[in-house]
């Protein structure tokens, strides 16, 4: 009997098959277990808020396009992060079944539509949400810096409507910065404190 090929339409996603497969790294938000939700939005909208915040009043503001621009190192640091995030995610999902990777990961349970995630479940997700969100960001980044000067000849003469597009913009990027900085620090805290707690037991 021939072996038939299997193409993006037979990929699903839980019990339904998933229409937006592009948008599947997502998923990851709905994994949850008793303080993820936490860090994967209470924390990090109160940094957004903050952070956005304290760069609206503070005066000089630091400069967000050009050479010495936020935008500018926001870039050069996903453009080395994102390739490296890649990898690792390949590595850990094209890695041999084993009971290290493929049992329940110690602590509280995490679960995604109602099924206990193994350990090398949770961990593509978590770094299939990093890379996904990286690669928003530096489309941001980009973006912005290439239309930098065409909407500022848009606005030209309504001073209240660049103000506005400057608040929403720096609004976005802090939000954006956020989610990113605080999963980066939970996924450190879960693979270095919390999957190591099963040698130390």
């Amino acid at each position: 009997m021939g072996m038939r090929h299997i193409g993006l339409r037979d990929v699903r996603q839980g019990g339904a098959q998933s229409r937006l497969r592009l948008l599947a790294p997502l998923r990851y938000l709905r994994v949850h277990n008793e303080e993820k939700a936490r860090y994967d939005f209470i924390i990090p909208l109160i940094l957004a808020l903050g952070g956005w915040a304290l760069y609206t009043l503070i005066e000089p503001k630091p400069p967000l396009f050009g050479e010495k621009g936020l935008l500018k190192f926001a870039r050069d640091l996903l453009i080395m992060a994102v390739p490296f995030m890649v990898g690792a995610l390949a590595t850990v999902a094209m890695a041999s079944q084993g009971p290290s990777l493929d049992s329940r990961p110690p602590g509280p349970e995490l679960y995604l539509d109602g099924q206990a995630l193994t350990l090398r479940q949770f961990v593509c997700y978590l770094l299939g949400y990093l890379c996904f969100l990286g690669l928003v960001i530096l489309g941001a980044t980009v973006g912005a810096e290439l239309m930098h000067d065409t909407i500022l000849a848009w606005v030209k003469g309504l001073p209240h409507l660049k103000k506005t597009i400057h608040a929403i913009g720096t609004l976005l990027l802090a939000g954006l910065l956020a989610s990113f900085t605080v999963t980066i620090f939970w996924s450190l805290y879960f693979m270095t404190d919390v999957i190591n707690r099963r040698a130390r037991s």
